[in-house]
C-alpha cells in the first residue's frame, strides 16, 4: 500500500499498463531510422508512454521516471531544431514548439508523480500529456485536406472508442466501456462492405479487398468480446479483447497496408 493503491487500484493500473503495450507494438524503435523523422519521433514517445504504462503496473517507479525523463528531454531537443526538417514549415516553428513545452511540461508532472509513487497521479499527467500535446498537436498539423479521407474517418472513429474505452476501465465505467465498444462494431460493418472498401480505399484486387474486410471483421468480432465482458464487468475480458482487437484487427492491417512512406 505504498503507493496507496487498493486491489481495484491495481487492476485499473495493469489495465492501462496493458492497453498502452499494445498500442506501441507497431513498430520496434531499431526499425525508426529507416521512416519519418516526425513519425519516429512520435514512435519513440509513444515507446516511452509504454514504457510508463508498463513500470506503473507493475510498480516500478525508477522505470516511470527515466521514460518521462526521455520524453521531456526529447522535447527539448526538438526545441533547438530545424522543424523544416521535420516536414514543418518554418513559419508555423513557434505553435510547434508550444506543444513541446506541453510535452515537458507533462513530462515532470509523470515523473514527479513517479517520484511519490502515486499512480493514479501518473495517469492523470499521462492524460494531460495526449489532450495538451498530443491530440492538439495532430489537430493544428495534420494535413487538412486529407482528415477527410476514408482512412482518416476510420481510424479517428477507432481511437475515439479506444480512448472512451481506457477512461472507462480507468474509472471502471463499464458501461462507457460497452457502448464504445459496440460503436467500433457498427462503423467496422460499414466499412467492411467489399464495395466501401474498394470505393472509399481504392483497393482494386480482390485478395487484397478479403484480406482487409478479415481485418475488420476481426475488429468487429473482437470488439464483441470487449463489449460482453463490460457487460459482465470483467476487466480482464476487457483487457483481452482490447489487446486481441489491435494486433489481430488494426495492427496487421497496417502492416499490410500502411504506406511505407
Amino acid at each position: 500500500m505504498a503507493n496507496g493503491f487498493t486491489r481495484r487500484g491495481r487492476w485499473r493500473c495493469a489495465a492501462v499498463g496493458a492497453v498502452l503495450t499494445v498500442a506501441f507494438v507497431l513498430a520496434p524503435l531499431s526499425a525508426h531510422s529507416e521512416i519519418r523523422p516526425l513519425v519516429r519521433e512520435m514512435l519513440e514517445n509513444l515507446a516511452s508512454l509504454n514504457e510508463i504504462g508498463t513500470g506503473v503496473a507493475i510498480g516500478d517507479f525508477e522505470r516511470v521516471k527515466r521514460a518521462a525523463a526521455d520524453l521531456d528531454a526529447r522535447a527539448g531537443i526538438l526545441l533547438d531544431f530545424d522543424v523544416t526538417r521535420l516536414g514543418v514549415a518554418a513559419r508555423k516553428g513557434p505553435a510547434f514548439n508550444v506543444y513541446l513545452r506541453e510535452q515537458q511540461q507533462a513530462a515532470r508532472m509523470i515523473a514527479k508523480a513517479a517520484k511519490g509513487k502515486d499512480g493514479a497521479l501518473v495517469f492523470k499527467a499521462v492524460r494531460g500529456l495526449l489532450d495538451r500535446a498530443c491530440i492538439a498537436c495532430h489537430k493544428i498539423f495534420r494535413e487538412r485536406e486529407n482528415l477527410m479521407r476514408p482512412q482518416v474517418i476510420l481510424m479517428t472513429s477507432f481511437l475515439d472508442a479506444w480512448q472512451d474505452m481506457n477512461r472507462g476501465m480507468l474509472t471502471e465505467n463499464f458501461d462507457l466501456v460497452s457502448r464504445r465498444a459496440h460503436d467500433v462494431q457498427v462503423v467496422g460493418r460499414v466499412f467492411a462492405e467489399e464495395s466501401v472498401i474498394s470505393n472509399a480505399f481504392g483497393i482494386e484486387d480482390s485478395g487484397d479487398i478479403g484480406d482487409f474486410r478479415e481485418f475488420l471483421l476481426t475488429v468487429i468480432a473482437r470488439a464483441k468480446e470487449v463489449e460482453r465482458a463490460a457487460d459482465a464487468e470483467q476487466i480482464g475480458g476487457i483487457i483481452e479483447g482490447t489487446q486481441r482487437m489491435w494486433t489481430g484487427g488494426c495492427l496487421a492491417c497496417h502492416d499490410q497496408f500502411r504506406d511505407e512512406d
